[in-house]
């Protein structure tokens, strides 16, 4: 089943976050996911202050575990930590 990472980011660096993106979306390709939705200004509907989202869609919640446990993605979190406040979840597609 197809699983969704969603990142909701407080941007601080902007430089920084695009060079992790650089970085970063390689590796998502290499563990089978691909970045379908990036919106710098999300249009807010109710209850929710969203500043800069993407979604990314993986072939299942056990790839993305993957990229999260892996040796080369680990510097690239701390990164993306010092360039901008993160909220992000993984869901289950239908």
């Amino acid at each position: 089943m197809s699983a969704y990472l969603i990142f909701d980011l407080d941007i601080r660096d902007m430089n920084s976050i695009e060079d992790y993106r650089s970085k970063a979306l390689p590796l998502v390709a290499k563990t089978g996911g691909r970045l379908i939705a990036l919106d710098e200004a999300p249009l807010e509907l109710e209850g929710w202050k969203a500043t800069n989202m993407l979604i990314i869609e993986f072939p299942d919640k056990d790839a993305i575990r993957q990229l999260f446990a892996s040796p080369e993605y680990a510097p690239l979190v701390a990164q993306r930590q010092a360039a901008a406040g993160s909220r992000i979840i993984a869901i289950n597609g239908v």
